[in-house]
């Protein structure tokens, strides 16, 4: 299975489930107050189009660490696709964005003090979704880093460091270690990819800028860190078809479109 196919399945995976928990909060939330239903259900749909890259990177760090599909681990995709809806709906008011995944920014459907709120909500939403003790510390790790970059990043930081931090920690390094976490990994194992995320995480955050018209000085440093990316997959697995599986990831990140 290519990347591509191997990317689609694990999404309609992840939708399953999140559809799932997200009817729970729908629920809980009538029963509190009928009032507060179009506000639960804008997050929701703030919720939905997403490419689910963090969730199938879950499941795909569960697999290179010898675990197998099971719903821990598709509720801890869904705490990272919950945690971005967030991460998004504040991120939106702070760049002042007015569209999101193609339609009005959260901010801009439901109000910004409603956004911010639902947006906080969603954060603890996501940590009801990751039992194990282990995982659940490198998640929370993770979002304070990714908070960091993100202060970073407001006072004009291009850094490689604000890249680190604000791109590669949530969107590669923590998914890809809660999922083999949930697998039993060993320290030595999480070293290895939480490199090989902060790598992928740079090369992300460039590509992303390229697009946005930012090419001065950036359409080389490309194919550099996705060569260093490669490289290290020899040392994550021994498995072919996990090896070619993250060789083709490496390239889909790198000729996205956005």
């Amino acid at each position: 299975m290519g990347f591509k196919n191997y990317m689609e399945e694990t999404a309609r995976k992840i939708d399953e489930e999140l559809e799932k928990i997200l009817l729970d909060f729908l629920n809980e939330t009538k029963e509190i107050n009928i009032k507060l239903l179009p506000f639960a259900l804008g997050f929701i749909n703030a919720c939905k189009n997403g490419k689910r890259i963090r969730g199938v990177l879950v499941r795909l760090g569960n697999e290179i660490a010898g675990g197998k599909e099971s719903v821990e681990v598709y509720r801890a995709s869904c705490a990272f696709e919950i945690m971005q809806t967030a991460i998004l709906a504040h991120d939106d008011i702070i760049d002042q964005s007015e569209t999101r995944r193609g339609r009005a920014s959260l901010y801009k459907s439901i109000g910004a003090n409603e956004a911010i709120t639902l947006a906080d909500i969603g954060f603890f939403l996501a940590n009801t979704l990751i039992d194990n003790s282990r995982a659940f510390n490198f998640f929370n790790k993770a979002m304070i880093k990714t908070g960091l970059g993100q202060l970073l990043d407001i006072n004009d930081s291009k850094s490689i460091q604000t890249y680190e931090l604000k791109t590669a920690w949530y969107t590669f390094i923590a998914p890809l270690c809660v999922g083999a976490i949930l697998a039993g990994a060993d320290q030595k194992k999480l070293e290895i990819l939480e490199q090989f995320g902060k790598i992928l995480g740079v090369t992300y955050q460039i590509q992303d800028d390229i697009l946005d018209g930012d090419k001065q000085d950036k359409q080389q440093k490309v194919p550099e860190y996705s060569s260093e990316a490669k490289k290290m997959i020899p040392k994550i697995t021994d498995n072919d078809k996990l090896r070619k599986l993250l060789e083709e990831m490496v390239g889909y990140l790198v000729q996205r479109s956005k």
